[in-house]
């Protein structure tokens, strides 16, 4: 099922008696912390994180009968494959039995969950969903809901900022606007810049446009690397969503005549940035903005799956290729 539809069960408290998550993690976590309390009281959940999850225990605690009309929750937080046979026997008991639920969590990799959601069918009163990164806008609608929950004022474009340099990890931005409500007063970048640890959206604008400007971007890139703030697979990301901006920008210049931050992206940016994205696209051709994107979606893609790759001279040699094409 898809997300709108966890929403509406939940709402409704009717829920299949098993669950899969998998996908984005703030969206994981923050719906397991929905869907576990509508199952049943703390007290009746037994949980197994990662390594810890054995099948046996597992089994016979949701196989059990409630002798007090209470519910027995089995919650299983895992970042590997759990085997078809014991997940299929888990679903099976929770199916039979009225008295018991089953939340899987799962934290490892889409490809891995796309298999454990085989055992997850409506027929079993069970379902699961994948949860998607959210884009950028979608990703500043959850932010500002969570800044309002600790009355925090804050602009837009510093909530954009605050996205970018903690590499676009919700659950990270979340726990930064926890603590920047401590400063009691407006946020702005400035605020952000001082009491948030994070990549920098400055220096990784510098770099893409480094990098656009076909200059030399090796030290740049071995310097964000061994800051341990992000990965290849992150840094490819990131270029991909700046690359997409400066697409949409260039689509809107060549119908309007003119550039609207709000009209292409949703939000405001400042007067500076916003002529800065502008001139950066209008140079690029839209032939090129096609061959740039699918050359980082192939890039990505062999970072994820390929075995026994250096991925930091994998990653120098995919930019340098992509500068190729400019």
């Amino acid at each position: 099922m898809y997300k709108k539809d966890l929403d509406g069960l939940i709402a409704s408290s009717n829920l299949p008696k098993s669950i899969l998550l998998y996908g984005e993690a703030f969206f994981t976590n923050y719906y397991a912390s929905k869907i576990l309390p509508i199952f049943g009281e703390k007290d009746n959940i037994l949980s197994f994180y990662y390594d810890a999850y054995h099948f046996e225990s597992a089994k016979n605690f949701i196989a059990q009968p409630s002798l007090f009309g209470d519910v027995n929750i089995l919650y299983i937080r895992a970042d590997k494959k759990i085997p078809k046979k014991e997940l299929d026997k888990l679903v099976e008991l929770c199916q039979k039995n009225p008295n018991s639920y089953f939340l899987l969590h799962f934290t490892g990799t889409d490809q891995v969950g796309k298999d454990l959601a085989k055992s997850f069918t409506k027929k079993k009163k069970s379902d699961f969903v994948r949860f998607f990164k959210p884009n950028i806008s979608q990703a500043l609608v959850l932010l500002k809901e969570e800044a309002k929950k600790h009355n925090l004022q804050i602009e837009n474009f510093a909530l954009q900022h605050l996205f970018v340099i903690q590499n676009e990890d919700l659950s990270l931005c979340i726990n930064e606007l926890e603590k920047l409500s401590i400063l009691n007063k407006p946020i702005s970048v400035d605020d952000i810049d001082t009491h948030v640890y994070g990549m920098g959206a400055l220096s990784l604008d510098d770099f893409i446009t480094k990098l656009l400007q076909k200059e030399d971007i090796r030290d740049s890139l071995y310097t964000l690397l061994e800051s341990g703030s992000s990965d290849e697979i992150r840094i490819i990301n990131t270029i991909s969503n700046y690359i997409t901006q400066l697409m949409l920008f260039h689509m809107y210049i060549k119908v309007h005549g003119r550039y609207d931050a709000i009209a292409i992206l949703g939000y405001p940016l400042p007067p500076q940035l916003l002529k800065s994205r502008a001139s950066q696209s209008i140079k690029i051709k839209i032939e090129t903005f096609q061959k740039l994107l699918k050359h980082l979606i192939d890039s990505e893609h062999t970072l994820k799956y390929s075995q026994n790759i250096d991925k930091n001279s994998y990653l120098i040699s995919t930019l340098i290729k992509l500068q190729t094409y400019l």
